[in-house]
């Protein structure tokens, strides 16, 4: 009897020590547990394996290892009814309805957490009490009940308050405080944070008041006042950098990008940065996909498409990941729950709610598919004319001179004469106007002879026709200035009508006459200069075929 107490004794010490360190270091916590699981297994001592079962689930909780959870919580939960354990089974069924949660299955989580919240009734463990009535606050917040979230709430609260449990007094307010933050009552949410962040002072949690810090700053933030929110920020920031918390300062340093493009200071995407960098080191996919995306709208703001599509990129291949990996989970859910539960009516309720699931995962799929092709768009399209912008001409140009085979290529510069004076004369917008105008006209030559067409700035355009002579590439020329001449595009210049016009300058040469894109343009450009300087209105064009 003395030695099966010590190895209980033993296997109690080894599930304290693991919840000890648990948040810090979930891996060795798990491993650690699985050592107290064997240990008790193998001394037939089955409420030690069971506490060892929910010991390793905690574990998982910590790396939202979902499936792993809702296992190890049910074996758990077998034992503790097998041994009418009411304290274990509300422990258990407290963590399932947490994997549930995880995994947005709100209807299984309440069902979890109500009955756990029954059993527990008259049980004297009040802050495992507390923490089942806050899940149910949670769940009921996440579903934007949030008058029964916080009635929940307020349960939790009642029920450790004599008992003196000052984290999670301060942790079941900060979410009363979420909840007025949801509902925009930045007042009566500050008030609460406010609270709540005296009580976490005495207790000196340093990740809790971090958060809280954050928290405080974000309510600063929607109120507008931006130095109240960058000094939270800021504090937060300190703290969480000074005790090495990577995972918990990246969403800080997200607020902080935030915060310094409301302020137009120009920093953001340094923060941006610092917080990728850091979700890559903790290995968060999720956080890390939210910062692609936010980097991917800076850059889209800022009008660099390229970056925003790069970013874009990453944020829709991670996503994929993630999603693909929820898929994996629920399938996982469903085999766990299959083993756990008999009642066919209930399989079939969960049948519903996987095809559910991969149905939503395949219209959100769809829906980046489709951002991701609009902005893709963007990055190689002009955004006044539909057609091709400057990057993508170049992509062309770049793809026809590395060819191996040797290949005519003609190029002509193209643009719109004295546009200035029509801008002044019309306004901007008719400038706009005018400038869809001569694409229209140019773009009737272009599709028809499947040649290659593009804007490169203000009122220049670049045309590229492949397999054709000087001689013909000479009379195109003289087609296309002909066709904007007659459009009928005019302004009034010293009291007299003026008709819009252009100038081409081209080269015709093989794709191996030139070095580089810098090359062909140059002496394209050359051409343009002549045709200006000798009256604008006309056609130069460079033969240099070797």
């Amino acid at each position: 009897m003395i030695a099966i107490k010590n190895i209980s004794e033993e296997i109690y010490n080894k599930i304290n020590y693991a919840k000890s360190i648990v948040s810090i270091y979930p891996d060795e916590a798990i491993k650690i547990s699985k050592d107290a699981c064997n240990l008790a297994k193998s001394s037939n001592l089955i409420i030690e394996e069971a506490y060892a079962f929910l010991s390793i689930s905690l574990g998982s909780r910590i790396k939202s290892d979902i499936s792993n959870i809702l296992d190890y919580s049910y074996k758990a939960l077998v034992i503790f009814r097998q041994e009418n354990h009411i304290v274990g089974q509300g422990k258990s069924l407290n963590l399932i309805g947490i994997a549930y949660f995880y995994s947005s299955m709100y209807e299984e989580a309440i069902k979890n957490f109500l009955e756990a919240d029954n059993l527990l009734k008259f049980n004297k463990d009040k802050s495992l009490v507390s923490s089942v009535l806050n899940n149910i606050g949670e769940v009921y917040r996440e579903l934007e009940m949030y008058d029964k979230a916080v009635y929940y709430y307020n349960k939790a609260i009642d029920t450790i308050f004599e008992n003196n449990y000052t984290l999670n007094h301060a942790a079941i307010l900060g979410n009363i405080g979420e909840v007025h933050f949801t509902k925009k009552e930045y007042k009566k949410a500050l008030d609460v944070f406010n609270k709540s962040y005296k009580l976490l002072a005495c207790d000196n949690d340093m990740i809790s008041i971090g958060e809280l810090e954050n928290r405080i700053g974000q309510v600063y933030f929607v109120m507008k006042n931006f130095e109240k929110a960058k000094e939270y920020y800021f504090r937060s920031f300190k703290r969480l950098q000074n005790i090495n918390n990577k995972y918990y300062v990246i969403d800080v340093l997200i607020n902080i990008a935030e915060l310094y493009i409301e302020m137009s200071t120009g920093r953001a995407l340094n923060f941006y940065e610092k917080a990728m960098e850091f979700a890559e080191i903790v290995g968060s996919k999720n956080k890390l996909c939210n910062i692609y995306r936010l980097i991917s709208e800076y850059h889209e703001k800022e009008e660099d498409y390229k970056n925003a599509l790069e970013y874009y990129k990453k944020y829709s291949n991670i996503n994929q990941e993630i999603m693909s990996s929820k898929i994996k989970s629920k399938l996982e859910i469903l085999n766990i729950e299959f083993k756990n539960i008999d009642e066919k009516v209930e399989v079939e309720k969960i049948r519903i709610r996987l095809e559910n699931e991969i149905s939503r995962q395949k219209y959100e799929l769809k829906n980046i598919k489709d951002s991701n092709k609009m902005l893709e768009k963007k990055v190689y399209e002009d955004d006044l004319t539909g057609i091709k912008n400057r990057r993508s001409i170049n992509l062309y140009l770049k793809n026809i001179l590395n060819k191996t085979s040797k290949s005519l290529v003609a190029l002509f510069i193209i643009d719109i004469d004295k546009f200035k004076r029509y801008n002044d004369y019309w306004g901007h917008v008719q400038g706009d106007l005018c400038i869809k105008k001569v694409v229209d006209c140019i773009k009737r030559i272009q599709v028809k002879k499947d040649d290659t067409f593009g804007r490169y700035g203000g009122e220049e355009f670049v045309y590229i026709s492949t397999s054709i002579n000087y001689e013909e590439a000479f009379k195109l020329a003289n087609i296309i200035r002909m066709e904007v001449e007659n459009s009928g595009l005019y302004y009034i210049y010293k009291g007299e009508k003026k008709f819009i016009t252009i100038s081409i300058g081209g080269v015709v040469g093989n794709n191996s006459d030139f070095d580089s894109i810098q090359d062909i343009m140059e002496l394209a450009d050359k051409e343009l200069y002549r045709a200006k300087n000798m009256g604008r209105n006309r056609v130069f064009l460079r033969k240099v075929i070797s």
